[in-house]
């Protein structure tokens, strides 16, 4: 039988007690504690633990043939898995889920897509505009009874939920998208299409910080997690895994925002496009995110300053960094930088965090205080505090690339075989880097070397 039991929670953090407090020791929130009622029922049978081997249990996926969002997903979406989509506001979450929905339809899966921030003329108005091709079921609800009772009464092998902070519980005494309501309405939806395997895809609003709206376990109770990111006024957007039990994390996948919808676009030529002439201050890295790597290009400039402090500003890397960075350089080439801002951008968006780029930067550092351009080259390396260039992972799966975009030289640590097609320039401290490009490095107009 069904019991009951009273608890009191906080509307703004989840925080449980046992009793009425003004204030919530977790927020400190005032006036935010409300009495909630929770049925418990007892379990009409124990799960007993189970032996598996090697060959019992099989990943069964669906292969979508879109070329970038199957690599997000490991390989195509996994039958049974829980996905959470977040992002800005205006960037394109619907698009993209009605992208995925057309395409499920295409393959002859059923598909239910729920809404509870807009009405069916609403959504049959963009799938129009979109040309989206095939027939999905459209739900326009807020209740998660309603949900609940339609994957119950037919079988969907996709649902999608836009938005999860927009769906709420009515037993519930707060607000939709409160903290407890995103927490109860999702682990009960998660629980009921688990075990119906139905693949479902929850689309989340995003703070001003940037990260997903609601509590944290959200995160931690789907599969998995998915940012989509751009610039709302260029046409190029991102879909980046940031974790995925069925894949690789740090995924990434890029997409053109056109009139027909969204299409897949080469990434590494999308980064290199905007490239002109190869001036000063200017490098490449390959650098690997997920399963495969990226060529991006790393920029730098060093203007003499008349201040007493000058600035060191980096987008796309971190600004601490560079600090001790400028610090190596100086200490190891006996290069001053105290007159002189430096100022580092990583093209296209992308944020780097492994040390690998560290060479890259070092390379488009020194080539803007020299003056002198470096070519079509690549550099991947760790610097260290002595000045050495450390070995790093994944050189041979940056060094293919670089083949594969016909790249004239690469810059990197000791170890690394050569390939044909390309001068492999092995760097053991950054004094060798420096030498190098006094030697052989490519004065721009109105340059004096020394």
């Amino acid at each position: 039988m069904a019991k009951q039991q009273t608890v009191f929670m906080c509307e703004a953090c989840g925080y449980e007690s046992f009793k009425w407090m003004g204030k919530c020791p977790r927020c400190a929130g005032w006036d935010t504690i409300k009495e909630l009622k929770i049925e418990t029922q007892e379990s009409p049978g124990r799960e007993q633990p189970v032996e598996i081997g090697d060959d019992d249990v099989t990943e069964e996926r669906i292969t979508l043939g879109v070329e970038e969002m199957d690599r997000v997903f490991g390989g195509g979406l996994t039958v049974g898995s829980s996905i959470l989509l977040g992002g800005d506001p205006g960037i394109g979450k619907t698009t993209l889920s009605f992208a995925l929905a057309s395409r499920m339809v295409e393959l002859g899966f059923e598909v239910l897509y729920v809404s509870g921030e807009e009405s069916v003329k609403q959504l049959a108005g963009r799938k129009k505009r979109l040309g989206i091709k095939g027939r999905f079921s459209i739900l326009v609800t807020s209740q998660l009874s309603d949900i609940v009772s339609a994957i119950q009464q037919k079988t969907y092998a996709l649902v999608i939920i836009d938005s999860i902070q927009s769906i709420y519980n009515s037993r519930l005494s707060f607000l939709p998208g409160s903290m407890s309501q995103i927490r109860d309405v999702s682990s009960r939806l998660i629980r009921e299409m688990k075990q119906r395997e139905i693949t479902h895809v929850f689309v989340g609003h995003v703070t001003k910080e940037g990260a997903i709206a609601g509590p944290k376990i959200l995160e931690h109770m789907v599969d998995t997690v998915l940012y989509f990111e751009g610039d709302r006024m260029l046409p190029y957007r991102m879909l980046r895994a940031i974790k995925n039990r069925y894949g690789p994390v740090d995924e990434l996948g890029l997409f053109e925002m056109k009139k027909e919808g969204l299409m897949s676009v080469e990434p590494s030529l999308f980064f290199l496009s905007e490239r002109s002439q190869v001036g000063s201050g200017s490098t490449l890295f390959p650098y690997v995110t997920g399963s495969r790597p990226l060529l991006i290009e790393v920029q730098a400039i060093c203007p003499k300053t008349s201040f007493s402090f000058p600035k060191k500003l980096s987008i796309g890397y971190d600004v601490n960094k560079l600090f001790i960075l400028v610090a190596v350089l100086e200490k190891s080439l006996g290069l001053p930088f105290f007159d002189r801002d430096i100022y580092v951008n990583v093209t296209g968006g992308i944020k780097v965090t492994e040390p690998g780029v560290d060479l890259s930067i070092a390379a488009s550092v020194l080539s803007s205080r020299q003056d002198a351009g470096w070519g079509d080259a690549a550099f991947f390396g760790e610097i260290g505090l002595t000045g050495e260039v450390r070995r790093i992972v994944n050189t041979e799966m940056r060094v293919k690339e670089c083949e594969r975009l016909r790249l004239k030289k690469i810059f990197c640590p000791r170890g690394v075989e050569a390939v044909p097609g390309a001068e492999v320039v092995q760097i053991r401290h950054v004094k060798e880097l420096y030498s190098y490009l006094l030697e052989k490095g490519c004065p721009t107009a109105g340059h004096n070397f020394r």
